[in-house]
């Protein structure tokens, strides 16, 4: 048993000090770009926690280090008086509705510019690649006439459209890279079964390309979650308002209170984080399976 652990867990260290002065001096100088590039990213999250614990003396006394008495109230007088619930709310029925919108359209897109073929399929998403080069400021007025129009504006549902739209050319890119590296005698062996082309998507082609639904669910949720610029524009009444839209307000009314705010921050950003952890196996597994063809 010591020998297999021995085998299994070599001595890292002993490696290290084998290796010539150069090998060593270059890992030397990896290991402290990736320890500083790891703080620099790591410590305002840890930064903002802890003045989300602080009185707001301790935090002005104590700039950098953690907080003397932990003040749990911050969190309280936060959710009340920012109304987090409402606003978080309005974040989870926005994301899942725009999610559930993109995935089923720009999953269905995208399997038609991977298999079928028609006329113009190259072009179609040669056009469909070019919006994505458009900054969305450029568009965003043509948008809100659109979206007036159809009578949605100021309304859950025009902000679900406005993400769908937005973010389908993306979606559509990314998934038509997944679709195209599985092996399309997958789908030839169910059509010859006497499956339709839909049957195919749907039982056979669909459960393959978890790894790449999963990747744009995690990569546009946490865009439609933090997303501010078009929530500004396309919401005005109060009680529609998103989590951005909600912080910037309590910003603005509370921004002598660092410490609520840095609460509200904490409650908002924390989550966002753990699931994103969590899930990052299926984000980058979905990335690299679509860019690699079989």
């Amino acid at each position: 048993m010591a020998t297999a652990a021995r085998q299994t867990n070599p001595d890292i260290f002993g490696d290290l000090f084998s290796k010539p002065l150069a090998d060593r001096l270059k890992l030397l100088l990896v290991y402290t770009i990736l320890i500083v590039a790891t703080v620099q990213t790591i410590y305002p999250l840890f930064w903002m926690v802890f003045g989300s614990l602080k009185t707001d003396a301790d935090l002005f006394n104590n700039v950098w280090g953690p907080p003397r008495t932990m003040i749990w109230q911050n969190y309280v007088d936060a959710w009340r008086i920012a109304d987090l619930g409402a606003r978080i709310g309005n974040s989870i029925i926005i994301t899942v509705l725009s999610l559930s919108v993109l995935l089923i359209v720009s999953s269905i897109a995208a399997y038609a510019l991977a298999r079928l073929q028609f006329p113009g399929r190259q072009a179609i998403f040669l056009i469909i690649l070019a919006t994505m080069m458009i900054p969305p400021e450029v568009t965003v007025i043509p948008l809100f006439i659109v979206v007036r129009t159809l009578g949605i504006l100021n309304s859950r549902f025009g902000l679900v459209f406005v993400y769908a739209g937005t973010s389908m050319a993306f979606s559509i890119f990314l998934l038509r890279g997944f679709f195209m590296s599985i092996p399309p005698e997958l789908e030839d062996a169910a059509l010859v079964d006497g499956a339709n082309r839909l049957q195919v998507f749907w039982h056979v082609v669909l459960p393959l390309a978890r790894p790449g639904l999963a990747t744009v669910a995690i990569f546009q949720g946490m865009f439609f979650w933090n997303e501010f610029f078009l929530a500004f524009i396309f919401i005005r009444q109060a009680e529609l308002q998103t989590i951005p839209l909600g912080l910037v307000n309590f910003f603005y009314r509370y921004s002598a209170d660092w410490t609520l705010y840095f609460a509200a921050l904490s409650m908002v950003t924390i989550p966002v984080i753990v699931l994103y952890v969590a899930m990052q196996r299926w984000f980058i597994e979905g990335l690299t399976a679509g860019a690699v063809k079989s």
